[in-house]
């Protein structure tokens, strides 16, 4: 690497004769005397950063703001008087084409600081932060071969938009690598009556051009932490978004004549049907990268433009959370605690797809004695590997249900049984079956709150008072994104969204969110933390469920008992920083 940036360096100074010269002339000051030109920074100021700058090598202008002598901004703005320059705005990078970011090779522009941002002719729009900087300069035409319109910066702002230009500029070079040469044209889906040859669409889908496509597209994927892919076909083309803190984000868009071909390569991994484009289907395979082993479930569904596939990724390198870092308060884990020591009986966890609930088992299991205790988990799939622990896999296609699996695991001698869902009758009464024969039963149930829980299982077919002799704790989670620590920064949010919320709850609050950085990817969220609405089946509540009574008269009564709502728990994140008002709007609208 340092081989080829030499030679790079010997090359730009063999040609910088040839460079066309640049109109902006600078004269014979330094950086340092213009800002005390301007009033920015006193001549002591300026010796002691100089004192600095010789012991950390830093540059000048970072020397003076680490010394906390003048804010960057400021730099800025004087240089930008001095010089007769504009300022860059943050702005200015989303308008970047990749093409013109390309222009500065990644190693200069990262070296100088500079980023290019726009063009008009031979004339290249560059940001620097410090715009006195000849050598960058000079580097910069040699290897642009173009006259330069300069706007100066902060050193942060063109860093993050050096980090997030060139990641998206050759993430755009990698797919149009990965696609170029390639020769596909598949039937149109629209068709819809066409045959075509198993044989020759599995040959098409291992061109290397495709399966490089593809292994771009799942590299990517696990690198960003994506939980989701979905490849969608559009009426003129196709776009891969990822799901990333349970949101989703477009990233690539192939040409759409190599839609199928992506398609039948998944479908290949997959173990599936190529042929068959008219019913959906399901599959399954494994991606490994760098270190990790993942576990990728595929669905197809046909559509009016094709098949669009949707893949989950599941990482079978997990290791359980701790359960101190998963955003319980002091009273929720408490009581999440003592629900997981209680010899038998049934701990449930709600909610919806993708809201924690088996992370929060876990991580409650991996506190549990597993050398004395016999702890089995019945999954599909298996998310976590935890020592000491008897994991099976369900198989519904061999006939290994969660219903058989569990009768068969009730003749191994089992202390503590997970069920990864109760989802059927048969299930159901086999877990409440077990909780009330001295065994310790975690499962999680789709529903709406805690509440809803309890009258879920009544609702399936078990009797009440099964129910509630065989619960000792229900808990509803949700997951909502983290602000990003890089980035976060106060700010004053809709006020319209706080009086959403309740602006009484605010009161000399400080708000925050996060900016957007190169950590992050300019979204200002990173991670997710749990929100936790956790209900202990006490008698006046048993008593309400074998009467019959509804989930909101259920969790009415809760909440006189002192219950922290869904809604309540995201209400204190906000307070405490953790994330912002926006973030928890659906929250609050879902718990009314």
């Amino acid at each position: 690497m340092r081989r080829d940036e030499t030679r790079k360096d010997q090359t730009l100074d063999a040609s910088r004769r040839e460079a066309p010269t640049d109109k902006l002339t600078f004269g014979t000051k330094r950086f340092g005397e213009l800002l005390i030109e301007d009033g920015a920074i006193t001549e002591a100021d300026l010796s002691a950063a100089l004192e600095r700058q010789r012991s950390t090598g830093e540059r000048i202008g970072e020397a003076l703001v680490n010394s906390n002598v003048i804010a960057e901004p400021e730099i800025v703005r004087a240089l930008a008087r001095q010089l007769d320059l504009e300022v860059f705005k943050a702005s200015e990078i989303a308008d970047a084409q990749p093409e013109i970011v390309l222009t500065i090779p990644e190693y200069i522009a990262k070296r100088h600081h500079v980023f290019a941002f726009a063009r008009e002719g031979s004339t290249l729009s560059i940001a620097m932060a410090d715009p006195l900087d000849l050598l960058a300069i000079d580097d910069v035409r040699v290897a642009t071969r173009c006259e330069l319109k300069i706007k100066v910066g902060s050193g942060e702002e063109i860093d993050e938009a050096i980090a997030r230009a060139y990641q998206s500029a050759t993430t755009g070079q990698h797919l149009d690598d990965a696609i170029e040469g390639a020769k596909l044209e598949l039937a149109s889906a629209e068709s819809g009556t066409e045959e075509i040859d198993e044989q020759e669409l599995r040959s098409k889908a291992a061109d290397a051009p495709i399966v490089r496509l593809v292994d771009l597209i799942m590299a990517q994927a696990i690198a960003e932490g994506a939980t989701d892919v979905h490849i969608e076909p559009l009426v003129n083309s196709v776009v891969v978004r990822y799901r990333v803190d349970g949101i989703l984000y477009d990233t690539l868009t192939p040409p759409k004549k190599f839609r199928d071909a992506i398609i039948v390569r998944l479908k290949i991994l997959s173990d599936m049907d190529v042929a068959e484009r008219r019913i959906p289907l399901d599959g399954r395979f494994t991606a490994r990268f760098e270190d990790r082993e993942v576990d990728v479930r595929v669905s197809s569904l046909p559509t009016i433009y094709g098949e669009k596939m949707a893949l989950r990724l599941l990482d079978k390198s997990g290791r359980a959370t701790n359960i101190e870092n998963l955003g319980f308060d002091a009273g929720t884990l408490e009581a999440f605690r003592s629900g997981l020591r209680k010899p038998w009986g049934m701990v449930l966890v709600s909610g919806p797809t993708g809201s924690g609930k088996s992370t929060s088992l876990y991580a409650g299991l991996s506190e549990l004695d597993r050398t004395s205790k016999n702890l089995t988990t019945l999954e599909d799939p298996v998310e976590y590997h935890l020592a000491r622990m008897n994991q099976v896999s369900i198989n519904v296609k061999a006939g290994m249900t969660f219903a058989a699996g569990l009768r068969a695991l009730m003749r191994q001698d089992p202390d503590i049984i997970m069920i990864g869902e109760i989802r059927d009758l048969e299930t159901a009464e086999l877990a409440v079956r077990a909780a009330l024969t001295g065994h310790l039963v975690l499962s999680t149930v789709h529903a709406n709150d805690s509440a809803a829980t309890l009258t879920r299982l009544i609702d399936i077919g078990i009797e009440p008072y099964l129910v509630t002799s065989a619960t000792h704790v229900v808990m509803a989670q949700r997951l909502i994104r983290r602000i990003c620590s890089d980035c976060k920064e106060e700010y004053e949010p809709d006020p319209v969204a706080v009086k959403a919320l309740g602006a009484e709850r605010f009161k000399g609050v400080k708000f925050y969110h996060g900016a957007g950085c190169k950590q992050c990817k300019g979204r200002g969220y990173r991670g997710r933390v749990g929100l936790y609405e956790l209900l202990e089946i006490t008698q006046p509540l048993a008593d309400l469920a074998l009467a019959n009574a509804t989930a909101d008269t259920i969790r009415q009564r809760a909440m006189e008992d002192g219950l922290v709502t869904l809604k309540e728990a995201a209400i204190q994140k906000v307070i405490q920083g953790v994330t912002t008002v926006e973030e928890v709007l659906a929250i609050a609208a879902e718990s009314g």
